[in-house]
């Protein structure tokens, strides 16, 4: 597992927020500017100046940019992954049908609040990198093996069409994900902002309708 603890090195320029905060802060304007640009696309004095911090700030905390590609990444998966797993603790005990539709509600939610996963995905799987495979080994992997189980059982069901899992889990994924990643195209075309609750809760609604039998 690569480790995403940060060397701070030198005396870094003076902020006025805690150490925290500033992390965050970065954190934060790192997950844009990569999602906006891809990473050869984005440099450490961008991201500074988009947190609106000294570039040695972001390399007393981060050290390179790698470090910082994957420390956003991290950050923003385990807030996903926290998410998820308190959605399937609160529905224990129901229907696995039931408790699968709050899932998917949930995790609409997820990609309508954000839309830079889906974009950094995008920019980043495209190809084939260090960073692809880091994304594969630290996030599917761990992701896919989890929901397979849960797939099986509701085809076993018959709440879902037959097929290998493998297939499903892509094609929910990027169903649920696409008007949010696509936002200023459906803006365009349709006059529709994606960010408002009721397209999001719309949206979630479909794509239960598209996938599960009851």
């Amino acid at each position: 597992m690569v480790e995403t603890a940060t060397k701070q090195r030198g005396r870094p320029a003076r902020d006025a927020r805690s150490v925290e905060e500033t992390r965050d802060v970065i954190l934060q304007a790192a997950l844009t500017l990569f999602s906006e640009r891809g990473f050869e696309g984005v440099a450490l004095r961008d991201i500074g100046a988009r947190a609106g911090v000294e570039h040695s700030l972001v390399r007393y905390h981060f050290t390179d940019k790698a470090t910082l590609w994957r420390a956003a990444l991290r950050k923003l998966i385990d807030k996903m992954n926290d998410e998820r797993a308190a959605s399937w603790r609160a529905t224990r005990g129901q229907p696995l049908i039931d408790r699968f539709k709050q899932y998917l509600r949930d995790y609409v939610r997820y990609c309508a609040h954000h839309p830079e996963h889906a974009r950094i995905m995008v920019h980043e799987t495209v190809g084939d990198s260090d960073r692809t495979a880091w994304i594969a080994e630290e996030i599917v992997r761990p992701q896919h093996r989890a929901g397979r189980k849960t797939l099986t059982m509701l085809m076993d069901e018959g709440h879902l069409p037959r097929m290998e899992p493998r297939h499903l889990i892509y094609m929910i994924a990027a169903a649920a994900q696409a008007p949010f990643t696509l936002a200023g195209e459906v803006r365009h075309a349709y006059g529709v902002d994606t960010s408002s609750d009721a397209e999001i809760e719309a949206h979630a609604d479909a794509l239960i309708a598209m996938f599960l039998r009851d």
